[in-house]
């Protein structure tokens, strides 16, 4: 079941891609660097944390004024898989720009079937104080239908979340969006994993604004049914058992 919702607290926008290579000498061997970027630039992690159950937390800041954007990161990846936290997106120019991040996670591979689902909450905030910030879809040629996409082998699965947007309500407006999909769970049917899952975030923020986007995308194995035979082999021993334990209690006590 898909769930869409939509809060305007005085300006809307949003929106996100990652992707970055990661300083795995930091850390223990069994990290394996994500591909991190943003546009065709990769993005280097400052900080890679190993945490108890396994699972690693990414930490960041690229950019800035000069750059004409800024990107603030802290997202946690595992490799069972999945991968979920929180990227912020500046947009210091004096209009607007379509973004791609992208995080490509590579994991071990699982099939023949898988189940995933996602989400995306996005919050837009007007930072230049014109009374109005946006964040929709990217207008790139060959742009996804939505803003938040989860990929399988770099081929999407999932699109998430539309547009945006705040005005007539002030100086710094702010609204936000959630869009979710086969969550709580994962519960949506997919094909096997031969290597990769990923999130892919293409959007267009509004000049001078900022979006928060905390997303999350998990992908599990599928239960294999059992044969019909491994049913009807269930069935028999429980027959049996059934008609052993009733004759234990009708065979009378020796005296």
């Amino acid at each position: 079941m898909k769930v869409l919702s939509l809060r305007i607290a005085g300006v809307a926008s949003l929106l996100i891609g990652a992707a970055g290579v990661t300083h795995a000498e930091q850390v223990s061997s069994t990290f394996v660097a994500p591909v991190f970027q943003l546009g065709s630039a990769t993005i280097q992690n400052d900080q890679v944390i190993q945490n108890a159950d396994g699972s690693f937390t990414m930490i960041g800041t690229d950019g800035g004024a000069a750059s004409g954007w800024q990107l603030d990161w802290n997202i946690k990846v595992d490799y069972d898989p999945f991968i979920n936290g929180s990227l912020t997106l500046t947009n210091f120019s004096s209009s607007a720009h379509n973004y791609t991040l992208m995080l490509d996670l590579p994991v071990s591979a699982f099939g023949p079937t898988s189940l995933f689902g996602g989400s995306l909450t996005a919050t837009v905030f007007d930072d230049s104080g014109d009374s109005f910030a946006s964040l929709g879809r990217s207008t790139a040629s060959g742009a996804s239908l939505g803003i938040y996409q989860g990929t399988i082998d770099e081929s999407p699965v999932l699109n998430l979340f539309g547009a945006i947007s705040c005005a007539g309500s002030g100086p710094h407006c702010s609204a936000t969006l959630t869009d979710d999909d086969g969550l709580p769970g994962p519960t949506t049917p997919g094909p096997a994993v031969n290597g990769h899952i990923g999130t892919i975030l293409q959007f267009n923020l509004s000049a001078g604004d900022r979006v928060v986007f905390n997303t999350n995308f998990t992908v599990t194995p599928a239960p294999v049914p059992l044969p019909a035979s491994a049913w009807m082999l269930l069935a028999a021993l429980g027959i049996g058992g059934y008609l052993v334990t009733r004759r234990e209690r009708l065979t009378p006590l020796a005296c």
